[in-house]
């Protein structure tokens, strides 16, 4: 039999579909298109210059300084400007945080958080500063620690024992025995020599209260130097000493441990109250200098006479810190601490002197005093 008519045409019809251009049908219905019937549209070649001129310009504007930044502290989010009216040379690197270190012989914690308070209410990044307080052993006692924290509980503060620096300089030594006599004086340097802190560091004198940005000094380009400080034009070389002295020790000493030009008698000595201290660039032989000259010469005050060696061991070897570091007046960036606080006697009691201001209470309030008290 014949195939029908109808399947004949079915096949021929699909042919002439073809030929026409004309897409089969999708088993479902859908219609098979081909890519090759409408070509696909030219870019114009000024929009394309545009576009690559766009690009080009977007990624120089990366190279430009920002503006502007974000604190991730701020829950909002608001966009802060850089100050830029400080001088570039001001600020070589990029310091992350500030390090303060304090030295205190007979502990009050009223002193430790006023001069934490004060500096963090004064600084514009106070979450940047972390406090090291040295402080006399007290065996596993951590109350001082806790104490401090339930004052200021978003401060960054560690407490640790004295004892740490003893166990690194060996007491039974020349260099032991003259630390112990004058802890207050050298332990700004200390701490430093002994690698008890590797990193950069503030030296704050722990009776201060804190008028000034301490990021200025954490910031501070030391250059070569190892230690900038504040000088005390007040006392000078010559109030204390002969520049015939001085230049029969710089004859005698290892020329390793003396400065090797003439001494100015003029020369101001430094002040112990405010240094900045990059420990990986202190002299080794810095503590066997200072001995020498503390051993050159017999003062009646012998805190005079430690601040005299440090300051010739140092001589025209440190950088001189902005004279609004030194203690002076209101204005000054730090100031003393003026309140009630603890004074250790020789044989180690404590006495109570009484205050004689009242700055000190704008950063300790009543309820914080008689935690710390």
């Amino acid at each position: 039999m014949d195939p029908s008519p109808g399947l004949q045409r079915r096949p021929a019809a699909a042919a002439v579909a073809a030929a026409r251009g004309e897409g089969a049908e999708h088993p479902r219905g859908q219609r098979v298109l081909h890519g090759d019937i409408d070509p696909p549209p030219r870019a114009r070649p000024a929009v394309q210059k545009l576009a690559i001129a766009a690009i080009v310009v977007l990624g120089c504007l990366q190279f430009l300084p920002a503006t502007h930044f974000r604190d991730p502290a701020d829950p909002q989010r608001n966009w802060i400007p850089f100050d830029r009216s400080r001088n570039p040379v001001d600020l070589p690197d990029e310091v992350g945080s500030v390090n303060v270190f304090s030295w205190i012989s007979c502990l009050d914690l009223r002193t430790l958080a006023v001069l934490t308070n004060s500096t963090i209410s004064s600084s514009s990044d106070p979450h940047n500063i972390s406090f090291n307080f040295l402080i006399p052993e007290r065996g596993t006692d951590k109350s001082p620690y806790y104490k401090l924290k339930a004052v200021l509980p978003d401060s960054n503060v560690t407490v640790a024992s004295q004892k740490k620096i003893e166990d690194k300089l060996n007491v039974a030594t020349p260099e032991g025995n003259l630390f112990w006599s004058f802890p207050n004086e050298l332990s700004p340097i200390i701490i430093g020599t002994t690698q008890f802190s590797q990193k950069r560091y503030v030296y704050i004198s722990a009776d201060s209260i804190v008028k000034g940005k301490i990021e200025d000094l954490g910031r501070i380009d030391l250059g070569t130097y190892a230690i900038a400080a504040v000088e005390d034009c007040t006392k000078r070389i010559g109030d204390y000493v002969s520049i015939d002295v001085l230049n029969a020790v710089q004859k005698t000493a290892p020329k390793n441990l003396v400065y090797t030009e003439p001494y100015d008698k003029d020369a101001c000595l430094l002040d112990f109250d405010v240094l900045v201290v990059e420990p990986r660039k202190l002299r080794k032989d810095l503590i066997d200098s200072i001995m020498v000259w503390f051993r050159a010469f017999s003062l009646a005050n012998p805190r005079d006479q430690i601040k005299l060696a440090v300051t010739l061991a140092l001589y025209d070897n440190y950088l001189k810190l902005p004279s609004n570091w030194k203690r002076a007046d209101a204005n000054s960036d730090i100031l003393n601490y003026n309140g009630p606080k603890n004074v250790c006697s020789e044989g180690g009691r404590q006495l109570q002197e009484e205050g004689n201001g009242d700055e000190w209470q704008l950063y300790l309030d009543q309820k914080s005093l008689a935690v710390l008290s």
